[in-house]
């Protein structure tokens, strides 16, 4: 396969986004500790930390208790999700600009399917350079880039050279094997705690060890899991590219900032969410057949819960509807929330009768909602707001 031909992905990842942002937007934190998440003597976690952060051991998901004992100096700012949601679409942006085949996987990272893109950009590496220096110009942000012949590996390399760095995996599939040999099997897709004990039993701990068991064995062992574990310590991963039209599910949530002990607080945030899920889902012209709940409590588990509609669906009331339908049957068990959200998913269904009102009514309700996203896209998200939205913003006065 000349390299004119062979399949090139780029996996880009925003160097620590969040924190990189507040740097650039205020030159005082530049070369300090800054550290995004809860504020220190409230419950919560770091959301993203600086590379100075970072020396002290500081990283994402880390109670923000323990980063501030190890840290006591840091800057410690509570995240502006709203500039972080506009930098990523400027990101993105740039990257459209490049290649039509973007996958987006969070806001801070993103797959590029770069194949047969060398008369236009040159060699993958060239390519990156240029994307990087792009991104650094125009939002005075750096982003470490992964070039491979698959999403596993692209990933995998963004991480091996961070910040501001660019790594290229070998495309010849016995190189790859020898590239990923020295890894830690920690490095693969889906191995997690759980999984790297149950290798470390069996005295695997490196992808080296692990490229020498048995397929038949792994399968016995891990079942389906085998099966993965099997190809991706060899760098085989076959899925492709997949656009924002192809997106499995879309959801919003919303962090407490501190315990919520309110089921009335609970239902509002689902209206709020529900409301950014059906916009959403409109612009990406997509209809879901799976309302989604999602909840956390105090503990710090996660739980979902899911009601299937006969008919698809992208309009906030049946999504907000669906939601406290799902959430009534929760309330008994629950004395407080940390965490709440709301989704949809299972797009690709056929249309039937309606769960919730008749064709006309329908027709009026998406009508209603698609004049209050023209509102909301010219004068902002404020600028028109449900009954119960106001009465809730009341409250919190």
């Amino acid at each position: 396969m000349t390299q004119e031909n062979k399949k090139i992905i780029f996996h880009i990842d925003m160097d620590a986004f969040f924190a990189s942002i507040e740097q650039r937007d205020s030159p005082e934190f530049k070369g300090k500790p800054v550290i995004v998440g809860a504020l220190p003597g409230n419950r919560g976690v770091v959301s993203a930390a600086s590379y100075e952060a970072r020396k002290y051991g500081i990283h994402s998901a880390m109670p923000i208790s323990q980063a501030y004992s190890r840290c006591p100096h840091g800057i410690y700012l509570r995240p502006r999700m709203r500039v972080y949601a506009k930098v990523s679409k400027e990101v993105m942006a740039i990257l459209n600009s490049f290649s039509p085949q973007i996958e987006q996987i969070s806001i801070d990272e993103a797959f590029m399917n770069m194949s047969g893109t060398q008369k236009l950009w040159g060699p993958p590496k060239k390519a990156a350079k240029i994307f990087t220096k792009q991104i650094h110009n125009t939002l005075q942000l750096t982003a470490s880039i992964g070039i491979a012949p698959n999403k596993f590996l692209a990933k995998l390399a963004s991480d091996m050279n961070k910040p501001n760095g660019i790594t290229e995996v070998p495309f010849n599939p016995e190189e790859i094997v020898l590239w990923l040999a020295p890894l830690s099997v920690s490095k693969i897709w889906g191995v997690g705690k759980k999984t790297q004990q149950a290798l470390a039993t069996l005295g695997i701990r490196s992808i080296s060890e692990l490229q020498k068991i048995p397929l038949k064995e792994l399968e016995s062992r891990f079942g389906k899991q085998g099966t993965s574990l099997y190809n991706l310590c060899r760098g085989i991963d076959l899925r492709d590219i997949e656009g924002h039209e192809k997106a499995k599910s879309i959801s919003r949530e919303h962090t407490f900032n501190n315990d919520s002990y309110d089921a009335e607080e609970w239902y509002g945030t689902l209206l709020s969410l529900s409301g950014d899920v059906a916009k959403r889902s409109r612009k990406a012209s997509r209809k879901g057949k799976t309302v989604v709940l999602t909840y956390r409590t105090p503990d710090f588990k996660r739980y979902t819960r899911h009601l299937t509609l006969v008919q698809p669906t992208n309009l906030s009331k049946h999504i907000y509807e669906s939601a406290c339908i799902l959430l009534k049957k929760e309330i008994p068990r629950l004395k407080s929330l940390r965490l709440i959200g709301v989704g949809i998913t299972n797009f690709d269904t056929a249309i039937q009768t309606d769960l919730f009102e008749n064709g006309k009514k329908t027709k009026a309700w998406n009508a209603s909602e698609e004049a209050m996203d023209i509102i909301s896209n010219r004068y902002g998200k404020d600028a028109i707001l449900r009954a119960r939205e106001v009465t809730e913003r009341k409250k919190k006065k």
